[in-house]
């Protein structure tokens, strides 16, 4: 229904331009049904699976979850008016859990078009379609309940969170908004016994369309790569605060070809988003290979340039979103000679395995003490160099003492903080 507000100022009246008007949730309901399939892939092991597909081209391509065909060794697919096709596996992603299938002469398919899923907002109104415990196209109705959400289930995991009913057999279908577009692609629920508990997760439309065109295309993921893992950093000064720092990199990388270094804060790197490590990932992944990137970091109080150029992501490397496994050490049981550094204020040991110290005594009213370092903590680099053992940061401290102060970043689980210390 269209609604008119007036607005009365010294006897005036001003009409404010007429809202368009909405379609009722019925003509969208039914306008992209037949859009969404119904799947059962049957393996060798004389198992069945069902889940849903939206149908994403006229000429037959449907878009599903990889772990809906895991295996299969027939896909068959069911659309909403009961014809049923037999559907070639044509490849997926199961970093991303997309799968891409395509039927052969397809009659009357009607795709389902996909939404800008960076526009979802917290609280706009979906639905989902499915095929729940077999039982064919079903529709519930939620809200959008939260965004980038982490439940990890992959390297690249930012879903939609969504208290639409989604329950087993869901699973590959679509979670549209009122408009009768895709923004997400229904994958995974929170459950204790495997049913509805209103909080269901969807890939965004941005990532499965993606993912979807590289299938098509290639029937593979071709995903770019620099060779760094970065983490959120943690300063005390305002002009470096919410930024990426470079917590890891790979020898031989692009980006240590270029001239990066461990510890280097991310200014920018050509337009990928540097608001979170997961957001970086994922650009730098949609990031053709053979592009050339402008970088520009923050090293030693100045700012410096660089060019790095993509290539493929490797199979089996150490990759953004593959951080390297690192050794536990117990600090308290450890009988590695600690050395005194009693200009930092702290005992420590150098691990020459990860080739990081790990701090195992700070000392009361120190300036370390003041901020924050405990026992455990572990850190690479002085500024912004690699220390390669006990007396290479003597060496380092030496040279820094001059300046009265020395830059350390530490690493500690999933984050990462510049610290500035006076020296005694």
């Amino acid at each position: 229904m269209s609604k008119f507000y007036l607005l009365t100022l010294l006897g005036f009246v001003f009409s404010l331009p007429v809202q368009a008007e909405q379609r009722s949730l019925e003509d969208v309901i039914e306008e992209v049904n037949p859009s969404v399939v119904n799947i059962v892939a049957d393996t060798d092991d004389e198992d069945q699976f069902l889940g849903a597909g939206i149908i994403i081209g006229a000429d037959g391509y449907i878009v599903t979850n990889a772990h809906v065909t895991e295996n299969a060794r027939k896909i068959t697919v069911l659309t909403a008016d009961d014809v049923e096709y037999d559907a070639k596996f044509i490849g997926a992603d199961n970093k991303t859990d997309i799968a891409l299938l395509k039927v052969e002469h397809p009659l009357g398919f009607e795709p389902a078009h996909f939404a800008d899923s960076e526009t979802v907002r917290v609280g706009n109104t979906v639905f989902a379609i499915g095929n729940p415990f077999g039982l064919g196209n079903s529709v519930s109705l939620g809200i959008i309940s939260a965004k980038e959400r982490d439940i990890e289930k992959g390297p690249y995991d930012n879903f939609l969170q969504t208290d639409a009913a989604i329950n087993q057999g869901n699973s590959g279908g679509p979670l549209f908004n009122l408009d009768g577009q895709i923004v997400g692609l229904n994958t995974a629920i929170f459950s204790t016994d495997g049913k509805n508990m209103g909080v269901g997760f969807a890939t965004p439309s941005n990532i499965v369309q993606w993912v979807a065109e590289q299938l098509k295309k290639n029937g593979k993921i071709i995903r770019g790569w620099l060779g760094i893992g970065v983490q959120k950093l943690r300063t005390d000064d305002p002009e470096q605060k919410d930024k990426l720092v470079v917590a890891s990199m790979t020898e031989d990388s692009p980006a240590a070809k270029a001239g990066m270094k461990v510890g280097d804060v991310l200014e920018a790197v050509g337009e990928a988003t540097l608001r979170n490590p997961r957001d970086f990932s994922l650009s730098i992944a949609s990031t053709a290979p053979d592009t050339v990137l402008p970088v520009t970091v923050w090293r030693d109080g100045q700012e410096l340039d660089f060019e790095v150029n993509v290539v493929e992501m490797p199979d089996k490397k150490i990759t953004t979103d593959e951080e390297p496994e690192i050794a536990e050490l117990d600090v308290e049981n450890s009988t590695r000679p600690a050395a005194d550094f009693p200009e930092l204020g702290m005992k420590m040991y150098f691990d020459d395995v990860n080739f990081e110290f790990t701090v195992v005594e700070v000392e009361p009213g120190s300036d370390a003490a003041a901020k924050g370092i405990r026992a455990g903590d572990k850190f690479k680099t002085v500024n912004s160099q690699k220390v390669f053992g006990v007396e290479d940061l003597k060496i380092k401290l030496k040279e820094a003492a001059p300046l009265g102060k020395a830059t350390f970043l530490f690493v500690n689980d999933s984050t990462v903080d510049t610290i500035t210390l006076n020296l005694r």
